[in-house]
């Protein structure tokens, strides 16, 4: 027997003979009892109130006790009351596993504390409010019974909540965080119904008896449905909302280990712990996935742990809790898996498994540094919780495993999108790379292939154009057609190489002097045209002189010629009527007039002519 239990047995001792003690000032069997089924209800309903309460391994239970402890205070003399009341506090924890947290021992341990603190209550409470007035059997309160029942209730509740707090605190539980106001206080807010049912029960007939039973039991099922239910869905609604604001602010790896945290805090409360850790199955991987780790208070980085070493691979191969009283005392095998780092020495071990459908999820782990710290009800306690907690885990599992789905899937789409993007990028620029060539082809299929200057196809195409633009609009428009002087010579003599050189310059010489909006074009071998909008013969006159005499100053010093070319021209003005052969058998005829005047002129026809 440990020492925790030893304090308990010790504390129940006491207790029991100060019970006798004040059990011997009024013996309840010298009393006046009841009927043997009105007393049977009675323990019945108060069974009935406590199998549907709600169970807390950390606490006991929230149940409406009150109800019928109260209303037989105020129908019975005293010492019966506090018998009716302790009868089924003594049966209760045999009744109820979870309740006695699966040890007969700790259960005998519950029974004779409840028992001698409902003796207690019923005693120290109903004194309270026969001290003020109160009239028992309650017929027809007043005020000085509203007085005397505030003060019953007033000490029934101190009086549990010392003694549950006591029994706590020998218990070596953390007695601040288990013992809140909500759960000292609960039980008195079932004090009227008592004071309506011992009213009921004193004036009715046994049908209004009968039916107000029926309804406090229907109240006490739906009520304990009603609170499982919605514990329940808390519970989903916690781990589900705060995955699923994961792209917010918490993933689900957060969420688990938020769960894990919370876990190993309620623990904390029931079992001081060195050592805790939540550890769950990576079916995947094949090891442990130690989600929290706590190591004197210290939160330690989120680990792996392989199945094949360590207690916690025993417990998920067996699927049974574990419990090591005594460290130096285990058996070998147990201890040889053991994983313990330098200097370390467990002195209690208690492992439970977490189980949900029939699947073992992980494990929860906790571990003293002193033998003797954890009991069979412990070991039990450790497993309802996790018990408790497996749903919860279970599906922040899965909103991890689909957190890891949706990060895989985003993934997979960048790198779809991605290659997506490769590929329209190597589409537009194979589309531009089209484009490009189709430009060029087109380029090149209007652009003399020599001078890089427009070819003749493009020539007559532009000429039409400005022919139908002076036609409609009555501008001005001519042509000017220049020929390289004597340029067969310079072919023969320097080759065609060097005559190639000399167009090109000529056509650049001639790209520069023409104005915006004009087009010099290579329609022959040396035999240029310049088409010109707007421009009149004589303005036509004066621009080719400009470039006959920039001709003149053209440099070819890196030619083997002896000068530079000269060049004649023949100007025409487009007259309404004239179409592109016309307009081009007037600029022929003014060039052959500069030939045959000598060359090196430019000729053009009078406004006369």
């Amino acid at each position: 027997m440990g020492s925790k239990n030893r304090n308990l047995w010790l504390y129940n001792l006491v207790l029991a003979g100060c019970t006798v003690w004040l059990a011997s000032w009024a013996w309840p069997w010298l009393a006046d009892w009841p009927p043997l089924g009105v007393v049977l209800a009675f323990v019945l309903f108060q069974l009935l109130v406590w199998h549907y309460g709600f169970v807390v391994p950390s606490m006991g239970l929230t149940s409406m006790e009150r109800v019928p402890q109260v209303a037989a205070l105020l129908l019975f003399p005293l010492e019966v009351a506090a018998a009716i009341n302790a009868l089924p506090a003594l049966v209760f924890p045999f009744t109820n596993r979870r309740y006695r947290q699966g040890s007969l021992r700790f259960g005998a341990l519950r029974a004779v504390h409840n028992a001698c603190m409902v003796v207690w209550i019923s005693v120290l409470g109903g004194m309270a409010y026969r001290a003020v007035g109160g009239a028992v059997p309650l017929q027809s309160p007043g005020w000085t019974e509203l007085w005397a029942l505030l003060s019953l209730a007033a000490v029934m509740q101190v009086v549990n909540s010392s003694m549950m707090i006591t029994f706590l605190w020998l218990d070596r539980r953390d007695v601040w965080r288990i013992a809140t106001w909500d759960y000292l206080l609960s039980d008195s807010l079932f004090v009227p119904i008592g004071v309506l049912a011992a009213l009921i029960c004193a004036s009715a007939e046994p049908v209004t008896i009968v039916l107000f039973v029926l309804f406090l039991t229907l109240t006490v099922l739906s009520l304990h449905e009603l609170v499982e239910s919605r514990r329940h869905v808390q519970e989903r609604v916690r781990a589900l909302d705060a995955a699923s604001s994961a792209r917010q602010a918490v993933s689900g790896s957060r969420q688990l280990a938020q769960i894990a945290q919370r876990l190993l805090d309620h623990i904390g409360a029931l079992l001081p712990f060195r050592t805790g850790f939540v550890a769950l199955h990576d079916v995947e991987r094949g090891d442990f996935d130690v989600v929290l780790e706590l190591r004197e208070g210290e939160q330690r980085e989120r680990t792996r742990k392989p199945l094949d070493k360590g207690l916690s691979g025993h417990v998920l191969a067996t699927g049974q809790g574990l419990r090591i009283d005594d460290w130096d005392r285990a058996p070998e095998a147990l201890r040889a898996r053991a994983v313990l780092k330098s200097g370390e020495r467990p002195g209690s071990v208690m492992i439970a498994p977490i189980r949900w459908r029939g699947r073992t999820l992980g494990v929860v782990s906790v571990q003293h540094s002193q033998s003797g710290r954890y009991s069979e009800a412990d070991s039990n306690a450790l497993a309802a919780i996790a018990d408790d907690i497996a749903p919860v885990i279970a599906d922040a599992r899965t909103l991890e495993e689909l957190d890891g789905y949706r990060v895989r899937l985003e993934a997979l789409v960048e790198a779809r999108t991605a290659e997506l993007e490769a590929v329209g990028q190597e589409r537009e620029q194979l589309l531009l790379e089209v484009q490009r060539h189709a430009a060029l082809s087109e380029q090149r299929s209007r652009e003399d292939a020599l001078t890089l200057i427009a070819n003749r196809r493009h020539f007559d195409e532009r000429i039409d154009i400005e022919i139908q633009a002076a036609l409609s609009g009555g501008a001005a428009l001519c042509l000017a057609i220049i020929d390289i002087d004597h340029f067969k010579q310079v072919n023969d003599s320097a080759g065609h190489a060097v005559g190639d050189t000399v167009l090109r310059r000529v056509a650049t010489l001639l790209q520069q002097h023409c104005p915006e909006g004009a087009l010099p074009a290579r329609i022959g071998g040396e035999e240029f045209a310049l088409v010109l909008p707007g421009f009149t013969a004589t303005a036509t006159v004066e621009l080719l002189e400009g470039f006959r005499q920039a001709m003149r100053m053209l440099r070819l010093d890196d030619l083997p010629l002896s000068a530079p070319p000269r060049f004649s021209a023949g100007v025409a003005d487009w007259r309404a009527g004239d179409d592109r052969d016309q307009l081009l058998r007037r600029a022929d005829h003014w060039l052959y007039v500069a030939k045959r005047k000598g060359r090196d002129r430019i000729c053009a026809a009078t406004p006369a002519e």
